[in-house]
C-alpha cells in the first residue's frame, strides 16, 4: 500500500520526452512553445529532496529568462517533491509558465517494492502524500510524464504496465493529461496499442554528423532507427499524424533538434551542430503537418555530451537567438493553429518549390481554409507558385490574408485553379487564410451600386466611378483607426502613404454614407 501510494504520486508528476496525453484532460486552448529541459544542478539519483533556497534562486532566473525568450512551457529533468515542488510551482505561476515534470523515480520505486527499508519508504510516502493534491490542482502542470522512449528491449514492460494502471486510477480526478515518449515509427503502433493514451509527443533529430547543411532527408540517424530507410523529417511527422493521430482525432506535439554533440571524447559523435535556419525550418514543417505544440531539445547543455541553446557556461547561442524570433512568429498565430486540421485530400494543392498543406477551420460555421507553406531552402528567399483547386474550398474566395502580418496576398482564379505566389524567407513559412468573408463588417460596405473604386487592389491611387456627388472621404484600418481623410475634388485619391493591407474608405455623399473595402498593395 505504501508503495502504491508513492507510485501514484510520483506518477502524477509527468510522462516526459516524446509522448502521448490523455485527451479528456488536455487543454485544447493552449499551444505549448516549450524547452527540453531545465535542469540546473538538480540531478539526484536516490533522493527527492533539494535545497529549497537554491532551487528558488535557480528557477526565478530560468523561468524569467524563458518567459522573456517567448517560451510558455518547460520540461524539468528532475522530480521536485515536497517544499521544493511548492516553490517551483509558485515561481512557474509568477512567470505564467507551464511545466512538464518527469517520472524518473517512479519505475525505481516499483522495482524496489520488496525492499525491507520501510522507514525510507515511509519518509518518501509522507512527502508525496503532502504534495499530491497540490500537483493535481496546480494550473501550472501541463502533463504527467510516463516514460522516455518506451521501445521493446529498452524497458521492463511489467513495470510500465504497473505505472500505466496507477495513472489510469489517477486521471479520473486529476486535471492534467499523461504523456510518454517515442521516436521510432516502426514500433509506434505496438507502443500506441499498449499505452492507449490520447495525445502524442514525438521526437525527431534529423541532423546527423556529416549531413549537409539543410539536409532533413532522415528524421533520425540510422543508429537510432530500426527502419532500413528512415523517412524524412517532414514525412515522418506526416506519417505519425496520419497513422496514429487522425484516426483518433488527437493532437500531437513535436520535439525537434536544437542541439549538437560537444567535441569531447565522451560523446557518441552522432549529431552535428544545428544551424539557426534549420531550427526555423523544423518548426514550420511541424506546424505545416498539424503539430499543436513545439518543443526545443535541448535548452541547457549536457556536458560533456550535448551543446544546447545555452552553451556550457549558460550563455545564449545563435540557436537560442533564432528561437526567440521564431517564438514571436508562432505565438502570434498559435490560437489559429489550434483550431486547424490538415485537409484530408492534399492532391488539391500543389507547390513548385518547398512544401505546402491545405488546412481547414474546425470551429464555427464558415470553415475557412488555410494554407501553411514552407521554404525548405535555408539559404535564400523563395517565391513559390501555389495552386489550389477551387472545388476544395466549397465557397467563393474573397481574400487571401497572411495571418502573421495581416497583408493581402494577390491571387488569380482561372480554369478552376486558385494561383498565388507568396514570398517566403529562407527556411521559413507562412500561414495564409483563404477567406470567404469580410474581415471587418459594416452595414454600408459594398451594398451601394452607384460607387466603384478602381483599381482594387491598388498601390498608389484609386479612382472613383459614381453618379452621386461626393463631399469628403475618410480611410480607416481594420481596427477602425482613421488613417487618411480629405475633401473629394473629383480626381484620384492618393493612398501611397498607407502600408499594404485591408482598409475601408467611407464617402460622405448626397445619398448618405457609403463605405467600400479597398486593398493596398506594394
Amino acid at each position: 500500500m505504501k508503495i502504491m501510494k508513492l507510485s501514484i504520486l510520483l506518477f502524477v508528476i509527468v510522462l516526459s520526452y516524446s509522448g502521448i496525453i490523455n485527451a479528456q484532460n488536455y487543454d485544447h486552448n493552449f499551444f505549448p512553445i516549450g524547452v527540453w529541459s531545465v535542469r540546473g544542478d538538480f540531478r539526484p539519483v536516490d533522493d527527492f529532496l533539494f535545497e529549497v533556497d537554491k532551487a528558488a534562486a535557480f528557477h526565478h532566473k530560468s523561468f524569467k529568462d524563458l518567459k522573456e525568450q517567448g517560451f510558455n512551457s518547460a520540461f524539468l529533468s528532475y522530480d521536485p517533491i515536497g517544499p521544493t515542488l511548492d516553490t517551483i510551482l509558485d515561481i512557474a505561476k509568477l512567470y505564467d509558465l507551464k511545466i512538464i515534470a518527469p517520472m524518473q523515480n517512479l519505475h525505481q520505486v516499483i522495482s524496489r517494492s520488496n525492499d525491507d527499508d520501510i522507514s525510507e519508504n515511509d519518509i518518501r510516502e509522507a512527502i508525496l502524500n503532502d504534495s499530491i493534491e497540490r500537483i493535481k490542482k496546480s494550473s501550472q502542470i501541463i502533463a504527467y510524464y510516463l516514460y522516455d522512449e518506451p521501445l521493446p528491449g529498452w524497458i521492463d514492460f511489467d513495470i510500465l504496465e504497473t505505472s500505466k494502471n496507477i495513472l489510469a486510477d489517477m486521471t479520473s480526478d486529476a486535471p492534467h493529461p499523461i504523456v510518454s515518449a517515442w521516436n521510432d515509427e516502426q514500433y509506434m503502433e505496438y507502443i500506441d496499442n499498449f499505452l492507449n493514451l490520447d495525445v502524442l509527443m514525438m521526437d525527431s533529430y534529423p541532423f546527423e554528423d556529416g549531413d549537409a547543411k539543410g539536409d532533413i532527408s532522415d528524421y533520425m540517424p540510422s543508429y537510432f532507427s530500426s527502419m532500413p530507410d528512415p523517412l524524412s523529417y517532414s514525412d515522418y511527422i506526416n506519417s505519425v499524424r496520419e497513422n496514429h493521430c487522425e484516426k483518433n482525432n488527437r493532437p500531437f506535439w513535436v520535439i525537434f533538434q536544437a542541439f549538437g554533440d560537444l567535441e569531447t571524447p565522451e560523446n557518441g559523435g552522432y549529431w552535428r551542430q544545428v544551424y539557426p535556419k534549420e531550427i526555423r525550418l523544423q518548426v514550420y514543417l511541424a506546424i505545416m503537418q498539424g503539430a499543436k505544440g513545439i518543443w526545443y531539445f535541448l535548452y541547457e547543455s549536457e556536458f560533456p555530451y550535448l551543446l544546447g541553446m545555452l552553451d556550457v557556461s549558460g550563455q545564449p547561442t545563435v540557436r537560442l537567438l533564432e528561437a526567440i524570433e521564431v517564438n514571436k512568429e508562432i505565438s502570434a498565430i498559435s490560437s489559429a493553429l489550434l483550431k486547424l486540421r490538415v485537409f484530408p485530400d492534399q492532391s488539391v494543392i500543389n507547390i513548385d518549390k518547398g512544401e505546402a498543406k491545405l488546412h481547414y477551420d474546425t470551429t464555427g460555421t464558415l470553415k475557412d481554409k488555410y494554407i501553411i507553406c514552407v521554404n525548405t531552402d535555408i539559404f535564400s528567399q523563395s517565391q513559390p507558385n501555389i495552386s489550389i483547386d477551387t472545388s476544395a474550398l466549397g465557397y467563393n474566395l474573397s481574400t487571401i490574408v497572411d495571418m502573421q502580418n495581416n497583408k493581402i496576398i494577390p491571387f488569380t482564379i482561372d480554369n478552376g485553379k486558385i494561383s498565388l505566389s507568396p514570398i517566403l524567407q529562407a527556411g521559413s513559412g507562412r500561414l495564409l487564410r483563404l477567406s470567404q468573408k469580410t474581415l471587418i463588417t459594416s452595414e454600408e460596405t459594398d451594398k451601394d451600386d452607384y460607387l466603384v473604386t478602381l483599381p482594387n487592389p491598388a498601390s498608389t491611387n484609386i479612382n472613383i466611378v459614381t453618379n452621386t456627388k461626393i463631399n469628403d472621404y475618410r480611410i480607416f484600418d481594420l481596427n477602425g483607426i482613421l488613417k487618411l481623410s480629405g475633401v473629394y475634388s473629383g480626381r484620384s485619391i492618393p493612398i501611397d502613404k498607407l502600408v499594404p493591407g485591408v482598409y475601408f474608405i467611407r464617402f460622405n455623399t448626397e445619398k448618405g454614407l457609403i463605405t467600400k473595402k479597398i486593398f493596398k498593395i506594394k
